[in-house]
């Protein structure tokens, strides 16, 4: 620049020039950068914020409480496999009647709570099936024809896998239960005492039962309903036992 455009530049060179630039500078850029730092308490909300702006770096750590969260927004598909662990879980949340009996395997039995273990099924004529298994300790139903064929029988049999177990019943009775007790010193009941020649004859849980404690410990009560249809070649059973220890 030459030094007679140097003095025209510096005669142009107002107070209302300068003044004139500066408030241009501050509405284009300046202006913005001091509104956006004076923003008032509140004033941004959802409104104002851009689609997919806010992502989990921005969120503080620990910022996001339960109180934050929605009621049932957190649903099965949002909860990562294998996240929620013994310890997530609260002391007596989970009832029985939020837990899937069906997917249950066999629960073991506590050596101090007392529990209930039932079955019940049919067999066939000459079959036989163990229907209870309780440490050394079996019980077996069996459906035979006696008395010359003409009745079809239900009868429990009682027997232990090691010596020395008790066992008491209406039919017979021993302290020396064990593996060599022959099977006329077992017998819980008598065939006759529920038998059928034709039609469907039944007996309730009252005479077939006894109380049994294993030579290892293992102790309970145990009552069988019977019934029979010679008929049809069938027998039923149903059983209920009660877990002493």
């Amino acid at each position: 620049m030459g030094e007679k455009s140097l003095k025209r530049f510096k005669n142009r060179l107002t107070y209302a020039n300068v003044m004139s630039s500066l408030a241009v500078f501050l509405v284009l850029g300046g202006g913005a950068a001091v509104a956006a730092n004076q923003l008032g308490k509140n004033s941004v909300g959802s409104k104002q914020l851009k689609a997919n702006a806010v992502t989990s770096a921005k969120i503080k750590k620990n910022a996001v409480s339960g109180a934050k969260i929605k009621k049932n927004a957190v649903t099965g598909a949002k909860i990562k496999n294998g996240s929620v662990t013994g310890e997530k879980i609260k002391d007596g949340s989970i009832s029985g009647a939020e837990v899937n009996s069906s997917t249950l395997g066999v629960v073991p039995v506590s050596a101090t709570t007392e529990s209930v273990r039932s079955t019940h099924g049919t067999i066939k004529t000459g079959e036989e099936r163990v229907i209870f298994e309780y440490g050394p300790i079996k019980i077996t139903q069996k459906c035979q024809l006696f008395n010359g064929d003409t009745e079809l029988g239900s009868q429990a049999f009682i027997s232990s896998s090691v010596a020395n177990s008790v066992f008491t019943s209406w039919r017979d009775n021993s302290s020396k239960l064990g593996p060599d007790t022959p099977e006329s010193d077992r017998e819980m009941s008598s065939i006759s005492w529920q038998s059928s020649t034709g039609a469907f004859e039944g007996e309730p849980p009252f005479d077939t039962g006894g109380s049994v404690t294993a030579a290892t410990g293992q102790s309970f009560n145990v009552w069988i309903g019977e019934a029979t249809e010679k008929d049809s070649n069938t027998c039923w059973y149903w059983l209920t036992a009660n877990i002493i220890s």
